[in-house]
């Protein structure tokens, strides 16, 4: 029976990760440059997925696992029921916004996930620094702080290049520089956005592993989570990537590189500390920032419909895994 329901639980996870990946805006940008095309950045970014979540995912992986809900997954009579309702409501929750083409945080999806059903079931949330205290302040001020950044840097390459480019050649020069650079910046956002997203997808699965068999047994879950990131982002991501890439704010080049640097910078930092940080929310907010310090109007309506699937992303997660696993829980 184990064996069965291990299997059960290794094939939802893969259909997270797909999920996750198919919601993956983090090559939006060189999109929306036409830098690269849709097809060579999706095929990209999986590979960069597979790398980042296998080489940085330990410590947000840690914090997921066992400092927001310390007993919940200590539950035994309840681990598999538990597991399963969670991962379902995340799916559900990532596809129905990726079938719409809206970028959404699985980082949120999986904590209201893990919220909801730790409240249904009475378990003890830890609501201080060392837990949920840590997780929300840093939810409110990445985005701040993305936006600032981008804001800021975005100023100061505009009075650069007021200052340096004279002609239409040295322009021309500026721009295929900051298309370089704008590659370098998303392979590190790509990187670090892995590593923290992967273990959205399978740090519940990573408790079943740890302990048991050899090095390669117990990452078999980053592998499975690399490989169906990697397939989502290819099969369905596509849609998310012409959303953010084009629809947000008209991109350069240069404005394209200064989001992802911030992007990346915010994300990196939290990763390499255990944060799980809501990437989206991160890049929308850099996207904005560089939009307003290049004085480009900013589409809202797309704006607001992204803020308000971030503000309902963890209810609706937490709601659907409740009644998940009391749907479920009876056949346990």
């Amino acid at each position: 029976m184990v064996n069965a329901l291990l299997i059960v639980l290794v094939i939802v996870s893969l259909l997270l990760a797909f999920a996750i990946g198919a919601n993956d805006e983090t090559f939006a940008s060189v999109v929306g440059v036409k830098r690269l095309s849709v097809r060579t950045a999706v095929l990209m970014g999986a590979v960069i997925a597979l790398i980042g979540g296998f080489f940085l995912s330990d410590a947000v992986g840690k914090t997921l696992r066992k400092d927001i809900s310390p007993t919940l997954f200590e539950d035994v009579s309840n681990q598999y029921p538990i597991l399963i309702s969670i991962y379902v409501a995340m799916a559900i929750s990532l596809i129905l916004a990726s079938v719409f083409g809206l970028p959404i945080s699985s980082t949120e999806a999986l904590v209201g996930a893990i919220l909801g059903i730790s409240l249904a079931l009475g378990h003890k949330v830890e609501w201080g620094w060392s837990g949920m205290g840590k997780v929300l302040t840093i939810w409110v001020t990445s985005p701040i702080i993305g936006f600032t950044i981008s804001f800021l840097i975005m100023k100061l390459v505009r009075y650069i290049l007021g200052k340096t480019v004279k002609s239409l050649r040295q322009h021309e020069t500026a721009n295929n520089l900051f298309g370089y650079l704008l590659l370098a910046m998303v392979v590190w956002t790509g990187l670090s956005r892995a590593g923290n997203d992967i273990n959205n997808a399978i740090a519940p699965l990573m408790i079943l592993f740890e302990g048991g068999g050899g090095y390669w047994y117990q990452k078999l879950p980053l592998i499975i989570g690399g490989i169906g990131l990697g397939a989502g982002l290819i099969i369905i991501g596509w849609r998310v990537l012409k959303t953010l890439g084009n629809e947000v704010v008209e991109l350069t080049p240069e404005s394209a590189f200064v989001t992802e640097g911030s992007a990346a910078l915010v994300v990196f930092t939290a990763v390499m500390t255990g944060i799980p940080v809501s990437g989206t929310m991160v890049l929308v907010s850099s996207f904005m920032g560089a939009g307003v310090g290049m004085n480009k109007p900013l589409n809202f309506k797309t704006i607001r419909m992204i803020l308000l699937f971030i503000v309902l992303t963890p209810i609706i997660s937490g709601i659907i895994a409740v009644g998940c696993y009391y749907a479920i829980r009876g056949f346990f």
